[in-house]
């Protein structure tokens, strides 16, 4: 499925999520909030979306 996704509006954030990156409107801490679900942001996708977040937010 991941695959089939356009990378430049999704992004795998951990094991069991892929995100919108469109729908991103709030991070805290290691978690994306979607009004009162939090995604968590797995260890191993970390960096990848830092990087994201420091070119689009900062």
């Amino acid at each position: 499925m991941e695959k089939k996704l356009p990378s430049e509006r999704f992004i795998r954030v951990h094991r069991s999520y892929i995100v919108n990156l469109d729908t991103i409107h709030t991070i805290e801490r290691n978690r994306i909030v979607f009004g009162d679900t939090r995604i968590p942001v797995g260890d191993q996708y970390k960096d990848k979306f830092q990087e994201y977040v420091e070119k689009n937010f900062l």
